[in-house]
């Protein structure tokens, strides 16, 4: 018995959401994957991944994507992702895995609305690498004003 289209898409999609969480684990975060991601809650979202370190909170929707196409994302997603974040207190993100592995960040600001109101991401290469993400929240190098006495 063969795999359907969805059920293809969803392994596809499982494998990258415990990917990314090994990834974060192994950084330092806690990390939890929503029980349900994607399956039918509909009273309250619950995003793919959230992770806590250091009293910064992330939350992902996680995709997976081909390098020069653009990855569409349903309005519901990405207003839940947000709302989620804000009541957590986090900061959403869209993260894409590309075909060889790598992953790329997106903030919910730079993603484009689409005709229909749903969302984009033209260029999912363009997103921020996980080392920029990582510097973005625990920066690792000293800035000018770091030495300064500006309040």
């Amino acid at each position: 018995m063969g795999l359907t289209p969805l059920s293809y898409a969803k392994r596809k999609a499982s494998r990258a959401e415990n990917e990314l969480a090994t990834i974060l684990w192994g950084l330092g975060y806690a990390v939890v994957r929503g029980p349900s991601s994607g399956g039918g809650v509909k009273r309250r979202f619950q995003p793919d991944l959230v992770a806590a370190r250091s009293g910064v909170i992330l939350v992902f929707e996680v995709k997976t994507g081909r390098g020069g196409e653009p990855v569409y994302i349903d309005s519901s997603q990405v207003l839940g992702v947000q709302d989620f974040a804000g009541r957590a207190g986090g900061v959403a993100y869209i993260a894409v895995r590309l075909e060889g592995g790598e992953w790329r960040f997106h903030p919910l600001d730079s993603l484009e609305t689409t005709r229909k109101g749903n969302f984009k991401i033209s260029d999912p290469q363009k997103g921020l690498r996980l080392r920029d993400l990582e510097e973005k929240h625990f920066p690792r190098t000293a800035r000018i004003t770091d030495y300064l006495n500006y309040k």
